[in-house]
């Protein structure tokens, strides 16, 4: 019997020590992928380097349009329309470098593609061209260590100094106007377009390796990032492309515990969750909580060379990620501020504040969940029906509460005899 145990209990021991090993492996693996990219990444910020593109004439090609959308011939051919038109202008195009591709388009009431545009951001034969940073005092400047900020330097200087547009060429105006609200920070126009038609959107990453991790870099080939956002929902499907499938089982074991650390970053680092105070409920960091849910609704896939992680979201978390990119704007808009007139970001706001378009702390630019999409900013039919079940809950507790306090017909006094 004292054998039996000995063994059971050495088994055991064997299991846990097994169980640590395994564990401390995966907990280091996320560490070296962590520390190796922010030190990759703050080398890059501070050198104020650019990543290298893929060539524009093999990210712009018939053939590489063909292998990102395949399963929609009739998006490859609109897509083929409006680069052949942009060429076409402007021959000089075909020698840049596309460090990212944004592809965007609507669909009409019969699901015919309208509206099809390519963002490619890069660096293309313009000697004019500067380039786009975050400010150092920034929203952004938190996510990152602070003295990484302090030369002005940002993220998007890593993908180029360049976004070149093709389009339709009676959309063109639309679309310059469009990206221009976006990189100072106004997203209304926007969300008013999404809430017309739903914005159906693809992100490209060419060449990744530059931007991935040390031990990553021979991992990955291609990044892409496919959904549709309407007003009160939507869904987003990411792609990562690996060499072999011995990297794509690496990589999805790192992600996948990167997506965990992501989950405790926001629930514990920024409060993503609802607080149980002696008031009630308090959700005081809504878009964090916003975060979390929508890390626990996401889905991670391994399909020989892909590695695909899918997530459906709503109304609220639509109004999370248009914030955060309402933000990258700011600090876009304060940065050129800051080098072209050479106003202090307090400067910038105070005066932006009268502005007519209105500043960031104007009506424009609400904070909250019910903002760009809800009764405080545009509203959608998911938010309208929500107000009025809530107007009629408040209707159906104001009878209930006047027929509680009032006398009855039975306790009334009798009538006087005549």
């Amino acid at each position: 019997m004292r054998k039996v145990f000995i063994r059971s209990l050495g088994i055991c021991g064997i299991l846990l020590v097994v169980a640590g090993l395994f564990v401390g492996w995966r907990v280091f693996g996320v560490y070296r992928t962590a520390y190796g990219g922010y030190q990759h990444l703050r080398y890059l910020l501070e050198s104020g380097e650019t990543v290298e593109g893929a060539p524009a004439q093999d990210v712009l090609s018939d053939s590489y349009l063909l292998s990102l959308f395949g399963d929609n011939p009739e998006l490859v051919d609109r897509l083929k329309a409006v680069i052949d038109l942009g060429m076409a202008t402007d021959a000089d195009l075909k020698l840049g470098q596309v460090s990212a591709m944004v592809v965007s388009y609507h669909k009409d009431a019969s699901g015919q593609i309208t509206d099809p545009a390519i963002y490619a951001v890069g660096g293309f034969p313009d000697p004019k061209s500067k380039r786009l940073g975050f400010h150092s005092t920034g929203y952004f400047s938190q996510e990152l260590d602070r003295s990484l900020w302090l030369s002005g330097n940002a993220v998007m200087n890593l993908l180029g100094r360049d976004i070149i547009v093709f389009c339709e060429q009676e959309k063109a105006e639309e679309h310059m106007s469009m990206l221009f609200d976006l990189l100072q920070g106004t997203i209304t126009p926007l969300c008013q377009r999404i809430v017309k038609t739903p914005l159906h959107y693809a992100i490209v990453f060419p060449n990744p390796k530059e931007l991935a991790p040390p031990n990553l870099r021979n991992t990955l080939q291609t990044v892409i990032i496919k959904g549709e956002m309407e007003g009160d929902n939507g869904k987003t499907e990411t792609l990562f492309v690996a060499p072999n499938y011995r990297s794509a089982t690496q990589f999805r074991v790192i992600f996948k515990d990167f997506v965990t650390l992501s989950r405790i970053f926001f629930h514990d680092h920024f409060g993503g969750y609802i607080k149980d105070m002696p008031w009630g409920k308090m959700n005081d960091v809504w878009w964090a909580v916003a975060y979390v849910d929508l890390i626990d609704r996401s889905e991670i896939v391994h399909d020989q060379l892909l590695v695909v992680a899918r997530s459906e979201y709503d109304r609220i978390h639509n109004n999370a990620l248009l914030k955060t990119v309402e933000r990258a704007g700011r600090d876009i808009a304060m940065q050129k501020s800051y080098h072209l007139l050479g106003d202090l970001p307090w400067e910038f706001t105070y005066r932006d504040k009268d502005s007519p378009s209105g500043g960031y702390w104007s009506h424009a630019h609400r904070w909250g969940s019910e903002w760009p999409f809800g009764e405080e900013g545009i509203p959608t039919p998911g938010s309208q029906l929500a107000s009025q079940q809530r107007e009629e809950e408040k209707a159906k507790a104001a009878l209930q509460h006047e027929q509680s306090v009032s006398p009855t017909t039975s306790d009334a006094a009798p009538a006087p005899a005549i």
